[in-house]
């Protein structure tokens, strides 16, 4: 018979083999990098791994969806460091201690710049509108943008590319600035933003413009819009933040995925702090204006196979707050969900959702790090274009720049009025 001590070494020895050879074939197999995820080889990848986390748990729901049933691919790339504004670490260090949350009314005290809120407890019942804060206010965005050439491409799931609509905008940031006095120190200290923006094409809409004033206290955006036809100008104040832009896909309240000042929503609520893919640095950024054909123009879409609107792109793990916001009852969707770094505030993908709770719309940006005008250790995240798909009726829009965006340029705010609009040269 065999003694108790060597039936011990051999029961720890099948164990230990028992283990090694469960262990090795339940740890998943790593996708390499360069990997293009399809509809054809989705289901395979799933419980595979990219640095650590499952594919499954890196794509959200609705995008994998969108990924077996409208095409989307997904390039795996390695993630990448985004460099960070020593100023914009300053100023958002300095919120620590200092910037507060108003329990009843959800507004903001003690903010001057950078991310109000850098640390949040997920736990906190305050956490999903402190990181909207973050978004709305903490963006590493310049002190001002300007883009000398953006389109505006509509598209349509069966027959591609409708049309096109280009204008050029301005934006200056009077709360917030890093490197300069934008007037916060004025007697309207109420202004965060002013935006300008006016149509160059097509032809029967080419120097229509608007004036856009947005209230860091949630006072509602006053609107300012110019006819040149007419030559007539109308003046909008309240809930236009709800209203579809034009003939887009967008409602105002969708640029930049979530727009609104965050007391205007009934609520935000965090749902998870997670690793997914991004689109986080974009290998094809810009529009062309120069290019001969529309494939030429937009070279990150496929235009050409249907649903003619999916990027080609990179994509990477990230770190992201998953945050619900309940949306007033006047709004068109019930709900939005929207993922925004952990780190750096800026939101990459969105969901939107009717008011039965079914998928109406998904956004995607593309991100790309710009330097500033005015300092050369000064850092801009910002979208070089931004997608928004509409699911009930077949239909998407892409906003999109050319590579003559800059930031931090010696535009003033007080530049941005009416006058300006009537003036522009188109």
């Amino acid at each position: 018979m065999m003694g108790k001590t060597k039936m011990r070494d051999v029961w720890v020895w099948a164990v230990l083999a028992t283990g090694l050879i469960f262990g090795t074939s339940a740890m998943a197999e790593e996708v390499p990098e360069g990997t293009v995820i399809s509809a054809k080889n989705l289901g395979a990848l799933l419980e595979k791994t990219f640095e650590g986390e499952t594919i499954q748990s890196l794509i959200p729901e609705h995008f994998q969806w969108q990924i077996r049933e409208k095409g989307l691919t997904m390039k795996l790339a390695h993630a990448k460091p985004h460099p960070k504004d020593p100023k914009w670490v300053a100023a958002t260090n300095q919120n620590v201690d200092v910037v507060t949350l108003d329990d009843a009314s959800n507004q903001v005290n003690g903010w001057v710049a950078g991310a109000p809120f850098p640390v949040i407890d997920p736990d906190d019942p305050k956490a999903g509108v402190k990181v909207m804060w973050n978004m709305f206010l903490g963006k590493q965005q310049g002190d001002n943008q300007e883009y000398p050439n953006t389109v505006i491409a509509l598209l349509n799931e069966k027959t591609g590319l409708e049309r096109v609509q280009k204008q050029f905008v301005k934006r200056a940031f009077v709360r917030g600035a890093l490197r300069r006095d934008n007037g916060a120190g004025s007697e309207n200290k109420r202004i965060l933003e002013k935006t300008l923006s006016v149509l160059t094409a097509p032809q029967d809409m080419k120097g229509n413009g608007l004036v856009l004033i947005r209230y860091v206290n949630g006072d509602p955006d006053w609107l300012l819009a110019y006819a040149v036809a007419a030559r007539k100008v109308r003046r909008f104040s309240g809930g236009f933040w709800m209203d579809k832009l034009g003939s887009t896909d967008f409602l105002s309240d969708d640029i930049m995925i979530l727009s609104a000042h965050p007391t205007w929503y009934d609520g935000f609520k965090v749902l998870a702090k997670k690793k997914i893919l991004v689109i986080a640095n974009v290998t094809k950024p810009f529009w062309n204006p120069r290019g001969s054909t529309p494939k030429e123009q937009f070279p990150v879409f496929d235009l050409e196979t249907r649903p003619h609107w999916n990027p080609v792109e990179e994509w990477e793990p990230r770190e992201v707050y998953v945050v619900e916001g309940m949306t007033p009852e006047s709004h068109p969707y019930s709900r939005k969900v929207v993922y925004v770094d952990a780190e750096l505030w800026t939101p990459y993908l969105g969901e939107y959702f009717t008011p039965k709770g079914q998928l109406w719309k998904t956004t995607i940006q593309g991100y790309r790090v710009f330097p500033t005008e005015d300092d050369p250790d000064g850092k801009v995240l910002w979208p070089t274009w931004s997608a928004v798909y509409d699911f009930l009726i077949g239909h998407a829009t892409i906003l999109m720049t050319d590579e003559n965006i800059k930031f931090n340029t010696d535009m003033q705010p007080t530049e941005i009025n009416l006058k300006a609009v009537k003036r522009a040269k188109w």
